[in-house]
């Protein structure tokens, strides 16, 4: 197997009281390879991380910190949204 690929959605049901901020943290091929070392994300050959390619997020999400460390931080409005696509 050269390469494969998976389309979809991540769907969120927030409930919660406040403004929290959440984190979603993903196991992203750019991180790991940035990272290097043991934790490259290759084992016996073989990779093991996720490469995220044109994705969208949904307004709450804040880009900057996507950009700079990949993980998605978000204040989540109330009930169902599309956090990522």
């Amino acid at each position: 197997l050269l390469r494969s690929d998976v389309t979809g959605v991540i769907k969120m049901k927030a409930l919660l009281t406040g403004m929290p901020e959440c984190k979603f943290g993903l196991n992203d091929k750019l991180l790991m390879d940035r990272d290097g070392g043991a934790s490259s994300g290759t084992r016996r050959g073989k990779s093991q991380a996720v490469e995220l390619e044109d994705c969208a997020f949904h307004r709450c999400v804040r880009l900057r910190t996507f950009d700079t460390d990949r993980t998605i931080t978000f204040v989540p409005p109330d009930g169902e949204f599309e956090l990522m696509r």
